[in-house]
């Protein structure tokens, strides 16, 4: 999640929107404030203020408009929407409300070894953080390629209060778009009910060969072997006694962010919430409150605070939850605490190094006893800002740091985009770049992060193998997955691919865990991501999560035991209950699997 300053510049050239198209949609109200040059306009970061040039050039060949935008990305360009053409609405809206976006794309030339250019779509709010209604990204290919693109308002907007973006930040390319609408129905046209551009993705086909290689190696890596041998009281063998094995809690740790006002404060549906974290996961982290502005309780909301961190961290102690926190040090301006910010440019600005460490030994004192890991450094590839002032070795001093005051915690580097170095490779590239450096000056990285935020167009499993077998191959660290969502309103491929992406993480011998970001469409960042809707109806991807997690990969057998008195089987490392029953004698022990040792097990009935 990043925020960043925006220079904006308008086009200054007429843009015709001829309503004609391939696809009959239903007449709808029209959202954008005017048309062409009244409508859309160029914004970018201080950073790609000279990376793009735009113009209107005649739609050659286009199936039903005349007029598009030509748009030239100048140089590698990231984040995506560091390059935006933005679009203003006047009209009100209401949370509910159904829209369709329409355009058209061709990709004319792309510095990207898929030969595809690149542009995002969003309807979102126009100012601060939020996600808004929609946001996908299209490979559009050299042929004009209509795109439709079904939204619903995820809050009331005021006039002008709502953007529709476009984002063309990516590699050097060429691209051009034409036939824009973006139309609103009110509640009379249910969002199921308007056509929509599907995507799909390699290896989504059921018998794809990458998936069937990963279910043979979570046999593999992620089972140990099991014996439990089952004696009388004096000793004995039983045969024929039936075994009940039951794993309790997985060794793997699948985990959600929380924001720690739903397991502390008491209401209805914070109950439902509290219900579905125990049911579902393992692990956990904070959303928000262990960052530093909110611990400080900058954030408006008023909801945050040390109080409330610490309640929601005994909570999940209490619970027996794997802890991760999150984070001591997100080194941009736009993330760090006002008492921070406020020493910017000033004679005491040399402080803020010992600021920063002060900040880091504080928040190991108040949660060393609750968390088991720690993102020490948080997207450095957008948040620089530290770094650009006191020189790189900063990051170095802050994991030193950490470790000092929290030895017997894992210290971990987070960022994004950084999950498949065929869709984002200067990332990556940095990425790679920053843990070497660290690793190289005796930075003390137990872990890496790979946040895993995907688009409408998700990536090839293959391609996220591939990355995780490079990081491997070159560090040696542990992988988590700590920031998972699928951003579409496709709920089938929403469903296709969280399965995908779990089986992928969980066969790779690097990854100890995976982090959903949310997973309850009221408190998610990205709504239509989540895996309950706001009534707490199960979508299609928390089904798939729950077969996987609470099911397939879950240990439950029941089996008599063998002539020698034993069961002997095979379980996914975990901690576990057998229940023994033999002529009317119950009983009862419990044990762990672990990787590299054999459970080995023996039950004496009375």
């Amino acid at each position: 999640m990043i925020r960043q300053a925006l220079v904006f510049v308008f086009l200054a050239a007429a843009f015709v929107f001829p309503l004609a198209a391939q696809t009959a949609v239903p007449p709808g109200d029209d959202l954008l404030a005017g048309q062409g040059a009244k409508a859309f306009g160029l914004q970018t970061m201080p950073t790609a203020i000279d990376a793009a040039r735009v113009s209107v050039v005649p739609a050659e060949g286009a199936p039903a408009f005349k007029e598009a935008l030509h748009v030239e990305t100048l140089r590698d360009v990231n984040p995506s929407f560091a390059i935006q053409l933005r679009a203003t609405t006047p009209r009100a809206l209401t949370k509910g409300d159904v829209g369709l976006i329409r355009f058209y794309a061709r990709t004319l030339a792309s510095a990207d070894e898929s030969g595809s250019g690149r542009v995002g779509v969003a309807f979102r709010p126009a100012f601060g953080r939020g996600m808004g209604a929609v946001s996908e990204t299209f490979s559009p290919p050299k042929e004009w390629t209509e795109y439709l693109l079904p939204f619903q308002c995820e809050r009331d907007y005021a006039p002008f209060e709502a953007v529709l973006s476009l984002s063309v930040g990516f590699r050097r390319q060429t691209i051009e778009v034409g036939g824009i609408e973006c139309l609103t129905y009110g509640t009379k046209v249910a969002l199921r009910d308007l056509p929509r551009t599907r995507f799909t993705y390699a290896g989504r086909e059921p018998d794809a060969p990458w998936r069937k290689a990963a279910l043979a190696r979570i046999e593999r890596i992620r089972k140990g072997d099991i014996v439990v041998r089952v004696v009388d009281a004096a000793g004995h063998p039983v045969p024929g006694a039936n075994v009940k094995l039951e794993e309790t809690r997985s060794a793997f740790q699948f985990g959600t962010a929380i924001p720690f006002r739903r397991l502390v404060t008491d209401t209805p549906d914070n109950r439902i919430y509290r219900e579905k974290v125990l049911e579902l996961f393992n692990a956990a982290s904070p959303e928000n409150d262990l960052k530093w502005p909110a611990w400080l309780d900058e954030f408006e909301s008023g909801h945050y605070g040390p109080k409330q961190a610490l309640a929601g961290l005994h909570w999940l102690h209490d619970h027996d939850f794997s802890v991760r926190g999150h984070v001591l040090v997100w080194p941009g301006w736009n993330n760090l605490p006002k008492p921070i910010r406020e020493l910017r440019g000033t004679p005491r600005q040399g402080e803020i190094p010992e600021l920063v460490r002060a900040h880091i030994r504080d928040m190991a004192a108040a949660t060393r006893d609750w968390v088991s890991e720690w993102d020490v450094l948080n997207e450095p590839f957008t948040n620089h800002d530290l770094m650009d002032l006191f020189g790189p070795e900063i990051m170095v001093d802050w994991f030193k740091t950490a470790h000092d005051a929290m030895p017997k915690v894992a210290l971990f580097f987070n960022d994004f985009s950084n999950q498949d170095a065929t869709t984002d490779r200067a990332h990556v590239a940095h990425f790679e770049k920053t843990t070497r450096f660290l690793l190289d000056h005796g930075a003390p990285v137990n872990g890496l992060g790979l946040q895993s935020h995907i688009g409408g167009q998700p990536n090839a499993p293959e391609h996220v193998l591939a990355t995780l077998d490079r990081y491997w191959d070159e560090f040696k660290l542990p992988v988590r997955i700590t920031e998972f969502d699928v951003r579409t309103s496709d709920e089938e491929l929403q469903a296709d691919y969280t399965r995908d992406f779990f089986i992928l993480a969980f066969s790779h011998p690097s990854v100890i865990g995976i982090q959903l970001w949310g997973f309850w469409e009221k408190s998610h960042w990205i709504p239509v991501a989540a895996m309950y809707r706001s009534d707490w109806s199960e979508k299609p991807n928390a089904a798939v999560y729950k077969s996987l997690v609470l099911q397939q990969w879950r240990t439950r057998l029941s089996s008599p035991t063998d002539p020698t008195g034993a069961l002997k089987t095979r379980g996914f490392f975990g901690d576990y209950r057998a229940t023994v029953n033999a002529n009317g004698r119950t009983a009862e022990a419990t044990f762990k699997l672990a990787p590299g040792q054999p459970a080995t097990v023996e039950v004496r009935l009375p």
